[in-house]
């Protein structure tokens, strides 16, 4: 017979899980400075052979490349750290986009210019398309947390059904037509700048703050960790852990949605396929970053920047006119690199 599980104690900052938290803590400084270094040495080497590569507007166009991954990267960091995986983000994102894209103009207008002018004005429907789109990710992350929390299945098997859910009801419910030509407040918060600084950077900087914050200060952060240290000492310890696994997957979904609103505002289109192949590169920044795929160690700013080593290998490939046909190769082969020397690390006792 299944004993429901305790709710959560107060008693959670006991001797192990603050030490615990205290190693994870160690271990993601470390992991940050290395990745910096890895930014700056690239840098400098594309730096030589591209010499525009380090004027402040390519740099700012790295960053901003990077955006929308490392928005992401924020909510999958949790999902890693927990000791799941979150398959599904790229194809949540294009559902968020699409339905933001007919909530402000219906499908049977699309085609109609003036109604998408018109309509664009209004800030009620603007506020609803807005508010439709991240609650549509958030839902397509709490089933995901059901799937894994209360129904039992692997995160890898619940995510990948939900990647090929997701994805194919966008494409069913648009009929593959995307929305084009946004309104303008849509627009400003892929095109838009403050003070001269684009505004996916802001968003960008503003999710990771807060995400950092809440991983690494609160109650909740504390939780993450200690269910992907060890999922039964977790329960035994007293933390709802179904419970905060559930709440790790919406967030997970909702930041798919913040970068889906952000990444249609910067192309002025709401499509389907927004996000197609984006999970490769979230969990690349999040592994880059430092974060463990067997849980229980990484943080937000490394995952940050690994999205900013990646944008830098690919600026750098864009600028050197190498075939980008190579960057996804170069990614994976990267990835499988950092989850080795994770491993390797972990058998001689430093994770």
């Amino acid at each position: 017979m299944i004993q429901p599980e305790p709710q959560t104690s107060p008693g959670l900052t006991s001797p192990t899980t603050t030490g615990a938290r205290r190693r994870n803590t160690v271990g993601f400084w470390v992991a940050k400075l290395g990745i910096v270094v890895w930014i700056v040495v690239l840098g400098l080497i594309l730096s030589l052979a591209a010499p525009r590569f380090l004027s402040v507007s390519n740099i700012l166009i790295v960053l901003t490349q990077s955006s929308i991954i490392a928005i992401m990267a924020v909510g999958m960091t949790f999902v890693i750290i927990s000791g799941g995986i979150d398959l599904s983000v790229g194809s949540v994102a294009g559902f968020a986009s699409i339905t933001m894209g007919m909530l402000i103009v219906p499908q049977t207008m699309y085609r109609d210019p003036a109604a998408l002018l018109n309509l664009g004005r209004d800030p009620v429907v603007l506020t609803k398309a807005i508010v439709g789109a991240l609650l549509i990710a958030a839902l397509c992350g709490s089933i995901n947390g059901l799937l894994i929390a209360y129904a039992g299945l692997p995160p890898f098997i619940a995510t990948l059904g939900m990647m090929g859910i997701a994805r194919g009801t966008a494409a069913y419910v648009s009929a593959g037509y995307p929305a084009y030509g946004l309104p303008e407040p849509i627009k400003f918060l892929g095109q838009g700048k403050i003070g001269g600084l684009p505004m996916p950077i802001i968003v960008m900087v503003l999710v990771a703050l807060i995400g950092h914050l809440v991983l690494s200060y609160s109650t909740f952060g504390i939780r993450v960790f200690a269910v992907g240290g060890n999922r039964n000492s977790a329960y035994l310890s007293g933390i709802n852990v179904r419970r905060t696994q559930m709440l790790i997957y919406i967030l997970s979904g909702f930041l798919a949605g913040v970068g889906a609103v952000v990444l249609s505002g910067r192309a002025n289109l709401a499509h389907p396929d927004i996000g197609l192949g984006f999970e490769l590169f979230v969990v690349g920044a999040v592994v880059l970053g430092g974060t463990s795929l067997m849980g229980g160690k990484g943080g937000v700013i490394g995952s940050v920047l690994g999205a900013v080593l990646m944008a830098e290998v690919q600026n750098g490939i864009n600028l050197l006119d190498i075939p980008v046909f190579y960057m996804q190769p170069i990614l994976g082969a990267v990835i499988v690199l950092a989850v080795y020397l994770d491993q390797v690390q972990k058998r001689r006792g430093g994770g």
